[in-house]
């Protein structure tokens, strides 16, 4: 681990900031491993030559990051642990809190990953994800067909859920799943136009079939075409019925 430097007159950061950062760079530089421990408390206060408290709660901006977690007993100490989709996806919801957010933006960036998503797993998906795509479209016109909107849209978008649990690209997986839970747990439709929502409907439920049957077929340039389509059509849903976040992106999500 590299020494932190604490006497500079223009350092103005947070000691305890600074050695959290030092702390995360060695993670780093060491490839360490959820399950690898951090030196024990007294061998960073020498390392560190600063207080306990500094120590402590550097070590707690690392557990509350997701980094870390504190284990107790003789042998306790900070460990490596895997950091949580959920933490992270919670973290994006506080800043975009703070910006200016419309279901334009949103779909100007979802057109574009979906298809590229798509594409990327029509030669990955398996016999069980097949199975599994096929009851989530099951699953959906059972809602749609009980007059459940709600319930029917958030199946809908567990449909491309399943895609990025294939994708071998950790950012656009990660991309396209975080845009579908905004959509689907911070979303509510002010629109009382039933024969919108029931068109609507009926093109997803076809769209998802067809996009089944291009995979079950391995056809890339069909599932491109199917899954652009599907998206252009979501967007001019959403323009038309002036659809709007209506809940606080800090809330947890449902």
């Amino acid at each position: 681990m590299s020494k932190v430097k604490t006497r500079e007159p223009f350092q103005r950061r947070k000691i305890s900031d600074m050695v959290a950062e030092d702390l995360r760079r060695w993670i780093a530089q060491e490839n360490l491993q959820p399950g690898d421990r951090l030196p024990n408390e007294k061998a960073l206060l020498e390392h560190y030559s600063c207080s306990k408290g500094t120590i402590r709660e550097a070590l707690k901006s690392l557990e509350v990051q997701g980094l870390v977690k504190m284990c107790t007993g003789p042998n306790g100490g900070p460990e490596i642990c895997t950091v949580s989709l959920d933490v992270i996806m919670q973290q994006l919801r506080t800043f975009l809190h703070f910006q200016k957010l419309d279901f334009k933006q949103i779909y100007t960036l979802r057109q574009s990953l979906e298809v590229i998503l798509a594409k990327s797993v029509v030669d990955k998906l398996g016999a069980e994800h097949l199975t599994q795509l096929q009851d989530n479209i099951d699953t959906y016109e059972r809602y749609r067909d009980q007059g459940d909107r709600i319930s029917a849209r958030r199946t809908e978008l567990e449909f491309h859920d399943i895609l990025t649990k294939v994708c071998d690209n950790p950012i656009l997986a990660f991309m396209c799943r975080f845009i579908n839970g905004l959509l689907r747990d911070l979303v509510e439709y002010r629109s009382d136009q039933y024969d919108e929502h029931e068109a609507f409907g009926s093109h997803n439920i076809d769209s998802h079939r067809q996009l089944l049957d291009a995979y079950q077929r391995r056809d890339g340039a069909t599932v491109e075409k199917l899954m652009s389509e599907h998206m252009h059509c979501a967007a001019s849903f959403m323009q038309r019925l002036d659809a709007q976040f209506s809940k606080d992106l800090l809330s947890d999500s449902q």
